[in-house]
């Protein structure tokens, strides 16, 4: 789902000429190329559209490559997407941070604008078929409103696929509830390494009244 919301993303975004950077997982990269810019991008989204998307910027990247990292999330729903990518058109309108259109002028950057640069696309971590694109049975992306389901099918089919590569998941035995306070014990102070008796433990007593003088 992850991958599917990546996916989607990314072609919102290539609608209004936004430069992501191929990646194959479901972080979306968005080139700014200048570390002041990436800041105020990230700082303007959060104060004017209540967005955070984190700026990243030299030692991380290299110099040149800064840029915003958008990571979409399966519970992100379709419209929060469609809100996020108005808001990043409107932030690169008003800084003028470069679009696809700019990177390709100048023969592209970090992956942004270079033809025929499609390998992060053809490496994904899921293919077509288990993205369920060729026959049908990719999942729903969320609406808002929209209440978040598990299938039930869909958990066991991926459970047992996952088995030949990570093993067989085992539920944990039950662990046995005591009753009462049949199971509970005390640890006092004393000698290290010296169990205390139940009945050397001292409880404390209410104090006694105290006459006061008139």
């Amino acid at each position: 789902m992850r991958t599917l919301a990546a996916i989607d993303l990314s072609h919102l975004t290539l609608t209004i000429f936004i430069p992501t950077r191929p990646n194959p997982s479901h972080i979306v990269p968005v080139l700014v190329g200048d570390a002041a810019l990436a800041k105020a991008a990230s700082d303007k989204l959060l104060a004017d559209h209540n967005i955070y998307v984190q700026s990243i910027n030299y030692p991380t990247v290299a110099v040149g490559e800064e840029r915003l990292r958008i990571t979409v999330t399966p519970r992100h729903t379709l419209d929060q997407m469609d809100k996020l990518v108005r808001a990043v058109d409107t932030i690169f309108t008003e800084l003028k941070i470069n679009r696809q259109r700019d990177w390709v002028a100048v023969g592209g950057r970090a992956g942004v604008g270079i033809t025929g640069n499609d390998k992060a696309v053809k490496d994904l971590m899921w293919n077509d078929k288990q993205l369920g694109l060729l026959d049908g049975t990719t999942p729903r992306m969320l609406r808002d409103g929209d209440k978040p389901a598990v299938d039930g099918k869909a958990v066991a089919v991926a459970r047992a696929r996952f088995n030949s590569l990570l093993g067989k998941v085992e539920a944990p035995a039950p662990k046995k509830v005591l009753d009462g306070l049949a199971g509970l014990k005390m640890q006092t102070g004393g000698v290290p390494g010296k169990t205390r008796a139940r009945g050397d433990i001292q409880m404390p007593t209410a104090p006694q009244d105290i006459a006061v003088p008139a």
